[in-house]
Protein backbone atom coordinates (compact mmCIF):
# COMPACT_ATOMS: atom_id res chain seq x y z
CA UNK A 1 0.00 0.00 0.00
CA UNK A 2 3.05 2.29 0.24
CA UNK A 3 2.74 5.20 -2.24
CA UNK A 4 -0.57 3.76 -3.47
CA UNK A 5 -1.76 7.27 -4.31
CA UNK A 6 0.90 7.47 -7.02
CA UNK A 7 -0.77 4.57 -8.83
CA UNK A 8 -4.25 6.07 -8.64
CA UNK A 9 -6.01 7.68 -11.55
CA UNK A 10 -8.85 10.16 -11.63
CA UNK A 11 -12.40 10.17 -12.96
CA UNK A 12 -14.26 13.38 -13.73
CA UNK A 13 -17.96 13.88 -14.34
CA UNK A 14 -19.26 17.25 -15.49
CA UNK A 15 -22.68 18.61 -16.44
CA UNK A 16 -23.36 22.02 -17.93
CA UNK A 17 -25.17 24.70 -15.90
CA UNK A 18 -28.90 25.12 -16.58
CA UNK A 19 -31.66 27.49 -15.50
CA UNK A 20 -32.32 25.48 -12.36
CA UNK A 21 -28.83 24.13 -11.68
CA UNK A 22 -25.27 25.34 -11.41
CA UNK A 23 -24.04 22.14 -13.03
CA UNK A 24 -21.90 19.34 -11.61
CA UNK A 25 -18.14 18.92 -11.58
CA UNK A 26 -17.00 15.81 -9.70
CA UNK A 27 -13.47 14.43 -9.40
CA UNK A 28 -12.97 11.02 -7.80
CA UNK A 29 -9.86 8.87 -7.21
CA UNK A 30 -9.86 5.80 -9.45
CA UNK A 31 -7.89 2.61 -8.81
CA UNK A 32 -9.06 0.36 -11.68
CA UNK A 33 -10.17 0.93 -15.26
CA UNK A 34 -10.51 -1.02 -18.50
CA UNK A 35 -10.88 1.05 -21.67
CA UNK A 36 -11.22 0.13 -25.33
CA UNK A 37 -10.04 2.81 -27.76
CA UNK A 38 -12.70 4.39 -29.94
CA UNK A 39 -13.17 2.90 -33.39
CA UNK A 40 -13.52 4.87 -36.61
CA UNK A 41 -17.29 5.18 -36.13
CA UNK A 42 -17.29 5.63 -32.35
CA UNK A 43 -17.44 9.17 -30.96
CA UNK A 44 -16.03 8.10 -27.58
CA UNK A 45 -13.86 5.36 -26.18
CA UNK A 46 -15.73 2.51 -24.52
CA UNK A 47 -15.03 2.00 -20.83
CA UNK A 48 -15.72 -1.56 -19.72
CA UNK A 49 -15.00 -1.04 -16.03
CA UNK A 50 -13.93 1.55 -13.50
CA UNK A 51 -13.59 1.57 -9.72
CA UNK A 52 -13.76 4.84 -7.74
CA UNK A 53 -14.09 6.00 -4.14
CA UNK A 54 -15.52 9.19 -2.71
CA UNK A 55 -18.25 10.86 -0.70
CA UNK A 56 -21.84 9.69 -0.67
CA UNK A 57 -23.26 12.44 -2.89
CA UNK A 58 -20.49 12.29 -5.48
CA UNK A 59 -20.64 8.51 -5.77
CA UNK A 60 -24.44 8.64 -6.03
CA UNK A 61 -24.17 11.17 -8.87
CA UNK A 62 -21.66 9.01 -10.75
CA UNK A 63 -23.89 5.96 -10.26
CA UNK A 64 -26.85 7.85 -11.73
CA UNK A 65 -24.71 8.97 -14.68
CA UNK A 66 -23.71 5.35 -15.36
CA UNK A 67 -27.39 4.37 -15.52
CA UNK A 68 -28.03 7.20 -17.99
CA UNK A 69 -25.11 6.28 -20.29
CA UNK A 70 -23.23 9.39 -19.23
CA UNK A 71 -19.77 10.45 -20.35
CA UNK A 72 -16.73 10.61 -18.08
CA UNK A 73 -13.17 11.84 -18.41
CA UNK A 74 -10.48 9.56 -17.00
CA UNK A 75 -6.72 9.70 -16.72
CA UNK A 76 -3.94 8.11 -14.70
CA UNK A 77 -0.44 6.61 -14.82
CA UNK A 78 0.09 5.32 -18.38
CA UNK A 79 -3.54 6.27 -19.18
CA UNK A 80 -3.93 9.41 -21.29
CA UNK A 81 -6.75 11.84 -20.58
CA UNK A 82 -9.69 10.43 -22.51
CA UNK A 83 -13.49 10.79 -22.67
CA UNK A 84 -15.29 7.48 -22.20
CA UNK A 85 -18.75 6.00 -21.83
CA UNK A 86 -19.90 2.63 -20.53
CA UNK A 87 -22.77 2.58 -23.00
CA UNK A 88 -26.30 1.36 -22.46
CA UNK A 89 -27.31 -1.19 -19.82
CA UNK A 90 -24.15 -0.64 -17.78
CA UNK A 91 -24.29 -1.73 -14.15
CA UNK A 92 -23.03 0.02 -11.03
CA UNK A 93 -22.34 -1.62 -7.65
CA UNK A 94 -21.96 0.51 -4.51
CA UNK A 95 -20.60 -0.34 -1.09
CA UNK A 96 -19.00 1.33 1.93
CA UNK A 97 -15.40 1.02 3.10
CA UNK A 98 -14.41 1.67 6.73
CA UNK A 99 -11.00 3.32 7.05
CA UNK A 100 -9.17 3.29 10.39
CA UNK A 101 -8.90 6.79 11.82
CA UNK A 102 -11.81 8.19 9.80
CA UNK A 103 -15.17 8.90 11.41
CA UNK A 104 -17.20 8.35 8.26
CA UNK A 105 -17.03 5.47 5.81
CA UNK A 106 -15.90 6.02 2.22
CA UNK A 107 -18.25 5.08 -0.59
CA UNK A 108 -16.94 2.68 -3.23
CA UNK A 109 -18.42 2.22 -6.70
CA UNK A 110 -17.58 -0.31 -9.40
CA UNK A 111 -19.20 0.20 -12.80
CA UNK A 112 -19.12 -2.39 -15.60
CA UNK A 113 -20.33 -2.30 -19.18
CA UNK A 114 -23.00 -4.69 -20.38
CA UNK A 115 -20.43 -6.54 -22.49
CA UNK A 116 -18.17 -7.17 -19.51
CA UNK A 117 -21.07 -8.26 -17.31
CA UNK A 118 -21.99 -10.90 -19.89
CA UNK A 119 -18.66 -12.70 -19.53
CA UNK A 120 -20.03 -14.59 -16.52
CA UNK A 121 -20.65 -18.32 -16.84
CA UNK A 122 -23.43 -19.22 -19.24
CA UNK A 123 -24.18 -15.64 -20.32
CA UNK A 124 -24.13 -14.83 -24.04
CA UNK A 125 -22.40 -18.07 -25.06
CA UNK A 126 -22.70 -17.05 -28.73
CA UNK A 127 -20.54 -13.96 -28.15
CA UNK A 128 -17.63 -13.17 -30.46
CA UNK A 129 -15.73 -10.94 -27.99
CA UNK A 130 -14.60 -11.46 -24.40
CA UNK A 131 -13.17 -8.72 -22.19
CA UNK A 132 -10.60 -9.97 -19.65
CA UNK A 133 -8.90 -8.03 -16.85
CA UNK A 134 -5.56 -9.86 -16.86
CA UNK A 135 -3.09 -11.17 -19.45
CA UNK A 136 -1.91 -14.21 -17.48
CA UNK A 137 -2.24 -17.23 -19.79
CA UNK A 138 -3.94 -19.40 -17.16
CA UNK A 139 -6.40 -16.64 -16.35
CA UNK A 140 -7.26 -16.20 -20.03
CA UNK A 141 -7.97 -19.90 -20.61
CA UNK A 142 -9.80 -20.29 -17.30
CA UNK A 143 -12.17 -17.40 -17.98
CA UNK A 144 -12.85 -18.57 -21.54
CA UNK A 145 -13.50 -22.07 -20.23
CA UNK A 146 -15.94 -20.79 -17.61
CA UNK A 147 -17.77 -18.50 -20.03
CA UNK A 148 -18.26 -21.03 -22.81
CA UNK A 149 -18.42 -24.18 -20.69
CA UNK A 150 -15.30 -25.69 -22.25
CA UNK A 151 -13.40 -28.70 -20.84
CA UNK A 152 -9.97 -27.10 -20.40
CA UNK A 153 -6.92 -27.82 -18.24
CA UNK A 154 -4.29 -25.43 -16.82
CA UNK A 155 -1.51 -27.25 -18.72
CA UNK A 156 -3.11 -26.21 -22.00
CA UNK A 157 -2.91 -22.47 -21.26
CA UNK A 158 0.40 -21.62 -22.96
CA UNK A 159 -0.44 -23.48 -26.16
CA UNK A 160 -4.00 -22.17 -26.49
CA UNK A 161 -3.00 -18.56 -25.84
CA UNK A 162 -0.09 -18.86 -28.29
CA UNK A 163 -2.55 -20.09 -30.93
CA UNK A 164 -4.88 -17.17 -30.22
CA UNK A 165 -1.94 -14.78 -30.59
CA UNK A 166 -0.91 -16.44 -33.86
CA UNK A 167 -4.44 -15.88 -35.16
CA UNK A 168 -4.30 -12.25 -33.94
CA UNK A 169 -7.30 -12.89 -31.71
CA UNK A 170 -5.82 -11.09 -28.69
CA UNK A 171 -5.86 -7.30 -28.45
CA UNK A 172 -4.43 -5.39 -25.45
CA UNK A 173 -6.72 -2.75 -23.96
CA UNK A 174 -5.96 0.38 -21.92
CA UNK A 175 -5.76 -0.55 -18.26
CA UNK A 176 -5.30 1.13 -14.90
CA UNK A 177 -4.35 -1.25 -12.10
CA UNK A 178 -4.69 -4.24 -14.42
CA UNK A 179 -3.53 -5.64 -17.77
CA UNK A 180 -6.75 -6.12 -19.78
CA UNK A 181 -7.19 -7.96 -23.06
CA UNK A 182 -9.90 -8.38 -25.66
CA UNK A 183 -10.29 -11.91 -27.02
CA UNK A 184 -11.88 -12.04 -30.48
CA UNK A 185 -13.11 -15.60 -30.65
CA UNK A 186 -16.29 -17.64 -30.53
CA UNK A 187 -16.97 -20.88 -28.71
CA UNK A 188 -16.76 -22.67 -32.07
CA UNK A 189 -13.26 -21.27 -32.69
CA UNK A 190 -12.01 -22.36 -29.27
CA UNK A 191 -13.46 -25.85 -29.72
CA UNK A 192 -11.69 -26.05 -33.08
CA UNK A 193 -8.37 -25.08 -31.46
CA UNK A 194 -8.77 -27.66 -28.69
CA UNK A 195 -9.74 -30.37 -31.14
CA UNK A 196 -6.71 -29.61 -33.35
CA UNK A 197 -4.37 -29.61 -30.37
CA UNK A 198 -5.65 -32.98 -29.15
CA UNK A 199 -5.42 -34.59 -32.59
CA UNK A 200 -1.83 -33.41 -33.02
CA UNK A 201 -0.82 -34.54 -29.56
CA UNK A 202 0.06 -31.00 -28.47
CA UNK A 203 -2.67 -31.22 -25.83
CA UNK A 204 -3.10 -34.32 -23.70
CA UNK A 205 -5.83 -35.58 -21.36
CA UNK A 206 -4.97 -37.45 -18.15
CA UNK A 207 -6.20 -41.02 -17.97
CA UNK A 208 -8.34 -40.29 -14.92
CA UNK A 209 -10.43 -37.13 -14.51
CA UNK A 210 -9.99 -35.29 -11.21
CA UNK A 211 -10.47 -31.89 -9.60
CA UNK A 212 -8.40 -29.20 -11.29
CA UNK A 213 -6.93 -26.37 -9.22
CA UNK A 214 -6.05 -23.34 -11.29
CA UNK A 215 -4.51 -21.25 -8.48
CA UNK A 216 -4.99 -17.94 -10.26
CA UNK A 217 -3.08 -14.98 -8.86
CA UNK A 218 -3.63 -12.02 -11.14
CA UNK A 219 -3.91 -8.27 -10.72
CA UNK A 220 -7.09 -8.68 -8.68
CA UNK A 221 -5.45 -11.29 -6.39
CA UNK A 222 -8.33 -13.70 -6.86
CA UNK A 223 -7.60 -17.36 -6.18
CA UNK A 224 -10.01 -19.64 -7.96
CA UNK A 225 -10.39 -23.35 -8.53
CA UNK A 226 -12.72 -25.43 -10.59
CA UNK A 227 -13.58 -29.05 -11.10
CA UNK A 228 -13.25 -30.20 -14.69
CA UNK A 229 -14.23 -33.42 -16.35
CA UNK A 230 -11.99 -34.13 -19.30
CA UNK A 231 -13.94 -34.74 -22.48
CA UNK A 232 -12.47 -35.16 -25.95
CA UNK A 233 -13.75 -32.49 -28.32
CA UNK A 234 -14.88 -33.44 -31.77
Amino acid sequence: MQNAHLRMGRLEFTTAPSRNSTGIHIKLPMDRAIVESAGDRDPFARCHMFSVVGGDQDVAAVSAAVAESGRFTIEGPDVPRIVVTLGENARAFRSSVAIPGRKHEVRHLVAVSEELSLTQAGASTDAQRTILCDDDTRFILYRLGVRFGLPVLPEWSEWVVAELQRRRALTPLIGLGCRPFLVNGTKALLLKLLSAGLRRGQLTIPEQASAVHWNLLGQFLAVESMTATCVTTE
